[in-house]
Order: C-alpha cells, then sequence, then structure tokens
C-alpha cells in the first residue's frame, strides 16, 4: 500500500470515527448523562466556556451537577487523524463540532466544541474536550 493510500484510509477511518463518535457522545450528554463518564479518559481534560475540569469523574460531576439540560442540534462535523508520531503510536483522532444547544428548552445558541478522542480498549475515549457556546 502506498503512502498515499495509507493516509486515505487513515481520513476515511477518522470520518467515519467523528461520525459514531459524535452521535454517542451527544446522545449521552442529552439524555444519559449518568454514564457520560465512560466515554472520557480517567486523565482526560475538560475545558468549558473557560472552566477547567481534570478527571474522568470530576468531568461527570460537573455535567451532571453544573450544566442545565441539553438538546444539540448538529451541523457540522469534522475530523482529522493525528500523525503517529505526535502521540506516540496511539490512534488519535481530532474532532471538531458545531451546530445549536438548547439549555433548559430555551432559544438555541451556538456552540463549538473539539475533542481529541484516542483508542483505549478497543474503544474510543476521550481526552481532550474543549467546549464554547454564546
Amino acid at each position: 500500500m502506498s503512502e498515499k493510500e495509507s493516509l486515505q484510509d487513515k481520513l476515511k477511518e477518522s470520518v467515519e470515527t467523528a461520525d459514531k463518535f459524535s452521535q454517542i457522545f451527544y446522545k449521552k450528554l442529552d439524555m444519559e448523562r449518568h454514564a457520560i463518564d465512560k466515554l472520557y479518559l480517567d486523565t482526560a481534560t475538560l475545558s468549558w466556556n473557560g472552566n477547567c475540569i481534570e478527571g474522568g469523574e470530576n468531568i461527570k460531576k460537573f455535567i451532571l451537577t453544573q450544566l442545565p439540560s441539553t438538546e444539540h442540534n448538529l451541523q457540522c462535523l469534522d475530523s482529522q487523524p493525528l500523525p503517529d508520531q505526535a502521540v506516540g503510536g496511539q490512534t488519535t483522532v481530532m474532532v471538531s463540532a458545531s451546530g445549536t444547544v438548547r439549555y433548559d428548552k430555551k432559544s438555541a445558541v451556538p456552540f463549538q466544541q473539539n475533542f481529541l478522542i484516542t483508542e483505549k480498549d478497543m474503544k474510543w475515549k476521550i481526552a481532550v474536550d474543549t467546549f464554547r457556546s454564546q
């Protein structure tokens, strides 16, 4: 397989991964928050509108106790595989998502979210999550 074909395969895999991952993530965030920590590494970090939270359990606690109910409408999704040498050979994908979010059934506001997700035990886990809304 040529280098070009290998890169094309990685790009295709990252697009499929981002699509599946985003469906699972936003379903959990909007309707199944009690299980959200299963998507994060124990060492994950979350930056939510400038508030930094470290660790999967702390992220779950923040989402359960600090965030109002949400309803996300994803309008744009992009992904990029990270080069193996940049992440120590660990399969990692950068995912960018944007759209609108409703808090407590109020008017929708724009949001933008970036993830670094990595494969662990045959499952995708969030290593870094950065969220911004207006």
